[in-house]
């Protein structure tokens, strides 16, 4: 049976923004792969010296890119770069490239967003709402649009622990013409410093930004062929184009990184809260999904409510924090990294001073003494500020830690019952009978390979260690115990025995 999807791609022209990303990478490869598509125009601003006709033949170079570069000698002929800096008005495009865009565009996927939750509002508003507002009216200027898949976040609407497959503009209490208008007028000191009064009770600038994002597809949108698509937290490949690969620390990762070099050993959270994480390449298999049926489906275009998909854990293939927490620990084990510093062990609680004493225990007296190690031998002191950036980290992420979402996902499976059996092979984005146990064995020696840079032949080295650090762990621990109850026994020998 012939794929609709590859049909619909075939010869068409896309524009992509936060194509150098990592969701915007594995979609690249997916395009060029697996589509003949004609063209991609990738928005892309100047980075670490690189101009942007160095940065796409760089990206290439990735092992994402290792199985495309076999079947296409030369995939870069395909791919255009275009300047331009979701941080500035028009999304700084030229003239000349905005009319090339107008002319040749057919399909438009915006995935680019400043994704720090701590990032300045004035910032957040630039790159998450004015860029998506000057992405719409450009939209509405080619003559050859056929789909619009704007890239959401399943947490844009995080105030509600029960996420409908809707808009939730009424929890913003403003517009997006009217927080622009704001944005206009204050200079960023100015509005930055309304940030707790606009953002009220959203936990962070991102979230409320992609949320206001939303409004504006909703306001804006919807003369457009457009649809919304919200992911859950994104996490490295299941398996294409290679299992567990990852190009930075992303989410969970960077706590599982964190643990297994034997830096991080308390985090936060309810171990019973459900985890919405997706990997990577189904959240590009929707992605194109999404663009193909909005293109097909007459029937909703235009629509008044542009349709939104969300992309999480099945309710019936659910994970919680705990259970995927066990997966990671029990293959770690047998995977270890040979660069581990200490024996890698993660305690979670859900009570926070509970967890602010363990921080105390297992991180902040163990920084200060190996800072103390470090000054002696004439190194420069790093580990306590380490330590007091991961804390300040995690601050970020405890609304997330310790509540728990359900979700709506009617029109995804609804999606996905209209692909015939080619495009859902080709296109997997089923999380019903996704296996969570071997997903965290791919995510673990992707760790290993891809940011430890670690091969398979240094397991054996890394399990010697790890019995090494185990014992040497097991010392600490019973010496640190015993001195503690040495010293109560002394206090109290004193008060209560000595006269």
């Amino acid at each position: 049976m012939d794929s609709n999807i590859q049909k619909f791609f075939k010869n068409k022209t896309i524009f992509l923004t936060g194509g150098t990303g990592f969701l915007g990478k594995v979609l690249i490869e997916k395009l060029l792969r697996t589509t003949e598509i004609k063209r991609i125009y990738v928005l892309v601003r100047p980075k670490a010296g690189k101009d942007i006709n160095e940065r796409i033949p760089h990206m290439l170079k990735d092992h994402l890119f290792e199985k495309l570069l076999k079947l296409h000698n030369d995939p870069n002929k395909h791919i255009k770069a275009i300047a331009g800096d979701c941080m500035l008005n028009n999304l700084g495009i030229t003239n000349s490239d905005r009319q090339e865009l107008i002319e040749n565009v057919d399909v438009i996927i915006h995935s680019a967003a400043t994704v720090r939750f701590n990032e300045p509002l004035s910032n957040a508003i630039s790159t998450n709402v004015q860029a998506t507002v000057d992405l719409l009216n450009l939209a509405k200027e080619m003559k050859k649009l056929k789909a619009f898949v704007h890239v959401s976040s399943a947490f844009a609407n995080c105030l509600d622990f029960h996420i409908e497959e809707t808009y939730y503009t009424e929890r913003l209490g403003i517009t997006t013409e009217e927080l622009l208008k704001i944005r206009r007028e204050l200079n960023d000191t100015a509005l930055d410093s309304m940030q707790s009064k606009l953002l009220n009770k959203f936990p962070n600038t991102y979230c409320y930004t992609k949320s206001v994002a939303e409004e504006a597809i909703l306001e804006l949108g919807n003369t457009l062929p457009i649809c919304i698509f919200r992911p859950g937290i994104i996490i490295p490949t299941s398996s294409e184009p290679v299992p567990g690969w990852i190009d930075n620390l992303y989410g969970p990762i960077s706590i599982i990184y964190g643990g297994a070099f034997g830096v991080l050993r308390v985090i936060y959270g309810r171990t019973s809260a459900n985890a919405g994480l997706v990997p990577v390449d189904y959240c590009v298999n929707m992605v194109m999904a999404c663009a193909w049926h909005t293109a097909t489906d007459i029937t909703q275009i235009p629509s008044l409510k542009p349709p939104i998909y969300n992309l999480v854990p099945d309710e019936s293939n659910t994970l919680k924090w705990g259970t995927y927490q066990n997966f990671v620990e029990e293959y770690g084990r047998k995977i270890p990294l040979a660069s581990m510093i200490w024996y890698p062990f993660l305690v979670c609680t859900d009570n926070y001073w509970f967890y602010k004493f363990l921080c105390f225990v297992y991180h902040t007296v163990p920084g200060y003494l190996i800072d103390m190690i470090l000054l002696s031998t004439g190194r420069k002191r790093r580990m306590a500020r380490t330590y007091q950036k991961i804390h300040k980290t995690c601050s970020y992420l405890r609304y997330f830690t310790e509540n728990s979402w359900t979700f709506d996902t009617s029109n995804t499976k609804y999606l996905w019952s209209l692909m015939n059996p080619q495009d859902q092979q080709l296109y997997n984005f089923d999380m019903v009978s996704f296996d969570w146990s071997q997903y965290a064995i791919n995510s673990l020696v992707g760790m290993r390979k891809y940011l430890a840079k670690e091969e398979p032949d240094t397991i054996p080295k890394a399990k010697r260690l790890m019995r090494r650090l185990y014992i040497l762990n097991i010392m600490v621990h019973c010496f640190v115990c015993g001195t503690f109850f040495w010293l109560l026994w002394t206090i109290f020998n004193y008060v209560f025995l000595s006269t």
